[in-house]
């Protein structure tokens, strides 16, 4: 046996400094702890709804807004020339959109919008009520020449008389004039 090794002998370990082999958890530091994991989780369970909330249900005004910048902003724009910045809207997907969407008949378009959604509701993806005009300068539904026929620019079901609409307006140039694009949510 080497003799410098130290001697381990049944209770005689050495645990070294008298404040290290008292020390042991105390109710005092177990209360902290599980205070601590309590607000944690508390926490969490209270915002974990708003971070879900945009997946979920979208409130009428924000689904008005959205509503209006695609539209004029994607789904009646020119496919060749992209996305536009400027709300510049192509006349023929705008006649065309508006015609499947009033006619419920498909349309065979080289647009943006999908030529099998015939309601405005699947175009969009939303279960809200949506009505969307094109206005001149004077407030009038404007009209487009589309096969042959004058299409008035609206889409949807009116309105009415309800209380609780939101309304979202985009300025858009349509044919070399200015335009307002109504979207209306309920």
């Amino acid at each position: 046996m080497d003799s410098h090794a130290p001697a381990f002998e049944r209770g005689t370990h050495d645990f070294g400094n008298e404040a290290d082999r008292d020390r042991a958890q105390t109710a005092l530091d177990f209360a902290i702890g599980a205070s601590v994991f309590l607000v944690v989780v508390a926490f969490v369970v209270a915002f974990i709804p708003g971070l879900l909330a945009p997946f979920e249900a979208v409130e009428p005004t924000q689904a008005a807004d959205r509503f209006a910048i695609t539209l004029a902003g994607d789904l009646l724009t020119d496919p060749a020339s992209g996305p536009a910045d400027g709300r510049v809207i192509d006349p023929v997907c705008t006649a065309a959109f508006f015609t499947q969407m009033q006619d419920d008949a498909t349309e065979t378009t080289d647009c943006r919008f999908d030529g099998d959604d015939t309601d405005l509701r699947s175009t969009l993806a939303t279960d809200h009520a949506v009505n969307v005009t094109i206005e001149n300068r004077t407030g009038e539904i404007a009209t487009m020449e589309y096969d042959g026929e004058n299409t008035p620019l609206r889409a949807g079901p009116s309105a009415g008389g309800r209380a609780q609409v939101t309304v979202s307006r985009q300025v858009v140039l349509l044919d070399g004039r200015s335009h307002r694009l109504v979207v209306r949510v309920w």
